[in-house]
């Protein structure tokens, strides 16, 4: 190795190649050192200067390997290029491809940044350069620390960078945190991604990756793409002296805030954005408000001290919210929620406009509107249907004021105080019930109490101009109590009709309360013109009601009726009743009082009650003092029929676990007619035609005792047992006939007698199968009876009549019962019949036989039977149980067979989706029996039915019955034989006996120009209610149907047809053909008419018809009904308000049978 040392010499030119090539400029000492690559290596010590393009680096040791253009440098290392200069402990110059390492302490200088770090790459050519460990970057009055920034200085002198890990970025009063930081000096923006969170003024805000815009130096823009939350913390005190810390939150999927000269001005939170804002009063924290919608704005404003405070929030589409006010505050204490398609807030000002489709509820208010402004310190709220510069705001979005319990309030404008509840309405309208209330002003002193002004009630829908209406010119209404109004004026049709001076009005909002009850007026023959129904209505409290009615009658008198009901849920409930009536004697009315013609009344009293434990008590009383009340005073036809009074108490204990049950009753009814009957002087008496007749006045049941053990399964399964019984004691006062000569009779005295008796019934049944498709059933049934008395006679004459009969005392017992046996079991089979959309019947046969066994009880062998002798020697049976309260021993032996069979079709219509079953296609009964131990007549009569009813607007019934025996006629008088009747073939024969038929259809029109009403699906289940007499022959009241016509039907036709015709006497049959018929016109939209008629088509002969109409008269209606002819002929006509609150406001003429007070 050569070494060439030169000492305080100074290198001034060495070969240099290339301009950007390291050139040493000084050095102190100068070392030249060969490697044992054979590489030349200088190391320099002292002062060492180089310089590279214009760049110079200065050190105090360097070691340079020339061939390689490398240079390292040690010692208060110095790199400066004009205003640029780096520092650091270390450097390495890689000249041939332009990179600088420094090392340890690095720093960089330049007039537009500066930069420290342990680690700098430097990339000389492009002025760029990755720092990494502790690094700070200073730019343009920001301060950016991290783990690593890449950087590279533009051509506008400013460095773009990406910082990594752990950044931060200081800025004035704002510092900026995140994972990664991606700054542009081109377009002065910044992104910040990886958590980013931008601290300012104690507003904290991030999301997904936050982007800065710079204009000036100065942010202009931050932009949040996804997942913006901005949080603001500020102080304000509670109750106490305290300071506490509040923080309002917003959030948002996207955010814009928009500074100037540095400072927040505006944010714009995008797509669900929520805001929470905590609001203060002379810093006293009040409570806070959160809000929702599709856009926040919020702007920003400097306070006295130059903070940023939110000046004003605009929520956009959407928008909701609610305000929470804190527990201490006195004058809101409960959370409003509202929403709006626009909300704007008003910080400075306390104050909150909300625009279009308003809602705000505050506890059990509602107010919807089109504009409303909230005035937080007045705790006002002033609602409208547009801001007040909108010159035709929408009606329809007039505010709308509810509170629960009452009906809302509408209004041209409505102001309400939060704290103290009170309001007012101008041109406002409200309902109560059914009824319509308007006025030009409404004022609320408290919850319950409505002062209004100039005020109108009707129940007429057209409120704003109404058919009729009731005006005041002042009216306080007392919710749910009472409505006065000072004057009254009822128009009819803009037309004053009559006035009073004040009127006071029960409401009570559907509830039960006191008033007065309207009468109605009338006349007919019997009674004259009376007023009927003029009472007062009661409602004592809660749980007793009372109404008290008089009825006049010019003469029949006055009749005084006292209602009373009383009841509690679930517990018991009950009524008593008084009725007083006292008549009119003569034409004087004077003498109505002094000398009146009848005085009577009754009483009644009812109670029903659920005892704990499954335990319940029933009892009914009545009572009349005389014996034609009914007869006299009924109304209804069922109560002038009525004469008995009965009166019962019933209590009843169930055990749910063992099926059992027990009952207990007293009972007395009492017959009101009794004394008329055997009164020779009443209209009413009934002469007795024979010894031993009676008339029963009262019968009395104290008590009777019921247990019942249910049926249950014993000796495990298909074995059942049931028990039953009775103990009954009963009395009875009764006047019976006696004879004053062979062919006289007259009732006696009353007579009193007491009968009691013990029944226990007990059964075995079964259930099993044989051959797995018969089921078997058996079963033994057992009666026990015991009675305390029984009859007895002496003899008995020669008719088999006893002599002396009477009842003695002494205990017996009769022991009877029955065993019995059926089977049966079910057939199936499907007939493939194509018929139309008819494509499937299943027809299904339950064949059913049954045999029962009892013997005649009234064998000597058992004992029940005694045998009387009359003076010929001849014997005669004689029941000592007849007339007992078990009554007369079975006779006769009965062995008897039962048959019955049961035909059932079913079909499907249609196919794939349209297919529908038709589970009552058609069935068809029929049922006789074979008694083996009768003397005669063994076989019973044939009974058969036939019904189809699958189809609703056609129905048919259809029922026979047929006699197996022959009938003989001999004189005009038929008699029936003991022998079969066969056809000429020796077959049996039946002769039918007695036929029933009844169909019945319902058919329509459709009205022109409207849809036609549906048709419903086939259905087993027939409409009954559109065949109320097909087997029954009834005839209905008069008056419009309540079932009225389908919509859009023209016409409605219903008719049903009933035939029936009886054989049983071949020589006198007797036939029967009625057809009732209903036709109903839908006139117009208004007018509708119906016409009822009944036939008897056997005589030809029309029985009765009437005629309704029907007139809608919008808030009123009119109604007339006229029967032309027949018992019922007569007239109504009828017009009155819809309103059930107003239906006594009518007008009404009457003649003929309407003119009574009720329909006989």
């Amino acid at each position: 190795m050569i070494k060439f040392l030169i000492i305080g010499v100074l290198i001034s030119a060495l070969p240099a190649q290339e301009s950007n090539r390291l050139k040493l400029i000084h050095a102190d000492l100068l070392e030249n050192i060969t490697d044992e690559n054979g590489k030349a290596v200088q190391y320099l010590t002292g002062d060492v200067k180089f310089q590279k393009g214009a760049s110079t680096i200065t050190s105090e040791n360097a070691i340079y390997l020339n061939g390689e253009g490398i240079g390292s440098f040690t010692g208060n290392v110095q790199m400066q290029e004009e205003d640029q200069v780096l520092t650091s402990d270390s450097l390495k110059i890689d000249s041939k491809n332009n990179i600088v390492t420094a090392r340890g302490s690095v720093n960089i200088k330049d007039a537009e940044y500066s930069l420290k770090t342990k680690l700098l790459i430097f990339y000389t050519e492009t002025d760029s350069g990755i720092a990494k460990g502790d690094v700070e970057f200073i730019q343009k009055g920001q301060t950016i620390n991290a783990d690593q920034i890449i950087y590279k200085k533009e051509a506008n002198n400013a460095a773009s960078y990406r910082a990594e890990k752990n950044v931060t970025i200081v800025e004035e009063d704002r510092i900026a945190t995140c994972g990664i930081s991606i700054y542009n000096a081109i377009s002065d923006q910044s992104k910040l991604l990886e958590n980013p969170l931008v601290v300012q003024e104690g507003q904290q805000i991030s999301g997904g990756e936050i982007h800065l815009q710079y204009s000036q130096d100065k942010l202009s823009l931050l932009t949040i793409p996804e997942k913006a939350h901005i949080t603001y913390n500020r102080e304000g005190k509670l109750s106490t002296d305290s300071l506490f810390q509040f923080s309002d939150d917003m959030t948002g999927e996207r955010l814009e805030a928009f500074l100037e000269d540095g400072l927040l001005d505006s944010v714009r939170l995008e797509g669900m954005a929520t805001t929470l804002y905590h609001l203060f009063e002379d810093s006293i924290y009040q409570g806070k408000n959160i809000s929702s919608g599709d856009t926040i704005t919020l702007l920003f404003k400097s306070d006295s001290t130059d903070n940023r405070n939110i000046n004003s929030i605009h929520v956009v589409g959407g928008a909701r919210g609610e305000y929470q006010p804190d527990s201490t505050a006195e004058k809101i204490d409960d959370s409003i929620v509202y929403q709006a398609d626009t909300i704007h807030y008003s910080i400075p000002d306390q104050q909150t406009w909300l625009r279009k489709d308003v809602e705000i509820d505050y506890q059990d208010t509602e107010l919807k509107s089109g504009f409303v402004n909230v005035l937080w310190q007045e705790n006002l709220m002033k609602a409208s249907a547009g801001p007040p510069d909108l010159a035709e705001p929408d009606t329809s979005q007039r505010p709308i004021f509810s509170e629960s319990g009452r009906e809302p309030m509408r209004g041209e404008t409505i102001t309400y105080n939060l704290s103290t509840g009170r309001g007012k309405v101008k041109l406002g309208t409200t309902r109560m019930d059914d009824g319509y209330y308007r006025g030009t002003e409404i004022r609320n002193q408290d919850k319950k109490i409505l002062f209004v002004d100039k005020g109108i009630y009707t129940t007429c829908n057209l409120i704003d101009d109404p058919h009729f209406h009731f005006a005041s010119r002042r009216m306080k209404m007392i919710l749910n109590n009472l409505i006065i109004a000072k004057p009254l004026i009822l128009y009819l049709g803009g037309i004053p009709l009559m006035g009073l001076p004040f009127a006071v009005f029960p409401d009570q909002s559907g509830k039960r309360h006191s008033g007065w009850i309207m009468p109605s007026y009338g006349q007919n023959i019997s009674q004259g013109r009376y007023l009927r129904g003029l009472g007062y209505f009661w409602a004592v409290n809660e749980f007793l009601n009372s109404r008290f009615s008089l009825d006049f009658y010019d003469k029949e008198g006055v009749v005084f009726q006292n209602s009373n009901s009383y009841f509690r849920r679930y517990k018991y409930s009950g009524s008593f009743n008084f009725r007083y009536n006292r008549t009119v004697a003569s034409d004087d009315i004077s003498e109505f009082f002094s000398n009146p013609g009848a005085v009577r009344w009754s009483g009644s009293w009812s109670h029903s009650q659920k005892l704990r434990r499954n335990q319940s008590l029933n009892i009914n009383g009545r009572y009349y003092s005389d014996s034609s009340f009914n007869q006299k005073l009924g109304i209804h036809r069922d109560t002038r029929l009525n004469q008995s009074a009965v009166s019962n108490a019933t209590y009843s204990k169930r055990w749910k676990t063992w099926n059992a049950s027990i009952s207990a009753n007293i009972s007395e009814t009492k017959n009101l007619m009794a004394k008329n009957k055997i009164n020779p002087e009443s209209i009413y008496y009934q002469k007795p035609n024979s010894l031993g007749s009676k008339i029963v006045e009262s019968t009395s049941v104290f008590p009777t005792l019921n247990f019942r053990k249910g049926q249950s399964q014993l000796l495990g399964r298909g074995v059942y047992f049931s028990y039953g019984s009775s103990l009954k004691n009963r009395g009875q006062r009764f006047h019976e006939s006696e004879a004053l000569n062979d062919s006289t009779f007259i009732w006696g005295n009353r007579k009193t007698k007491f009968d009691n008796s013990w029944v226990h019934n007990m059964s075995l049944s079964g259930s099993t199968r044989l051959l797995k498709y018969i089921a078997i059933r058996p079963s033994i049934n057992f009666r026990e009876e015991w009675i305390s008395r029984s009859f007895n006679a002496s003899g008995s004459d020669t008719l088999g009549k006893p002599l002396n009969k009477e009842l003695v005392d002494g205990f017996k017992a009769r022991h009877i019962g029955n065993l019995s046996l059926s089977a049966n079991t079910k057939l199936y089979g499907i007939l493939p019949v194509k018929i139309g959309n008819l494509s499937t019947i299943r027809h299904t046969v339950t064949p059913s036989i049954g045999f029962s066994y009892r013997p005649d009880f009234t064998e000597e062998s058992f004992g029940y039977i005694k045998k009387l002798e009359d003076e010929n020697g001849n014997f005669y049976p004689f029941d000592p149980f007849s007339g007992t309260l078990i009554g007369a021993t079975p006779r006769g032996e009965q062995k008897s067979m039962s048959l019955s069979i049961r035909n059932l079709f079913q079909a499907k219509i249609g196919k794939g989706e349209n297919e529908r079953k038709i589970d009552n296609l058609l069935t068809w009964n029929m049922s006789t029996s074979y008694n083996f131990a009768a003397d005669r007549y063994n076989l019973a009569k044939l009974r058969s039915t036939f019904r189809s009813g699958w189809m609703k607007k056609l129905n048919l019934d259809f029922s026979m019955t047929h006699d197996f025996y022959e009938t003989e006629v001999i004189n005009g008088n038929a008699t029936r034989l003991e022998t079969i009747r066969k056809s000429d073939l020796g077959l049996p024969l039946p002769r039918i006996i007695n036929v029933n038929a009844a169909t019945g259809f319902n058919i329509s029109g459709k009205r022109l120009g409207l849809p036609e009403s549906t048709i419903s699906n086939d259905s087993t289940e027939t409409d009954s209610s559109a065949f109320p007499d097909l087997m029954t022959g009834g005839i209905n009241r008069p008056g419009i149907s309540r079932r009225g016509i389908n919509q859009g039907d023209l016409w409605n036709l219903n008719i049903s047809v009933r035939y029936a015709a009886n054989r049983q006497n071949p020589v006198n049959p007797r036939n029967t053909f009625w057809m009732n018929s209903r036709l109903s016109l839908q006139l117009t939209k208004s007018w509708r008419m119906q016409y009822n008629a009944r036939f008897d088509l056997m005589k030809k002969d029309l029985v009765s018809h009437d005629i309704n109409i029907h007139r809608d008269l919008h808030c009123w209606e009119m109604n007339f009904t006229w029967t032309p002819s027949g018992f019922g002929r007569g007239f109504y006509l009828r017009v009155n308000v819809k309103s059930p609150t107003l239906r006594d406001l009518k007008f009404e003429s009457r003649g003929g049978r309407w003119s009574g007070p009720g329909i006989p």
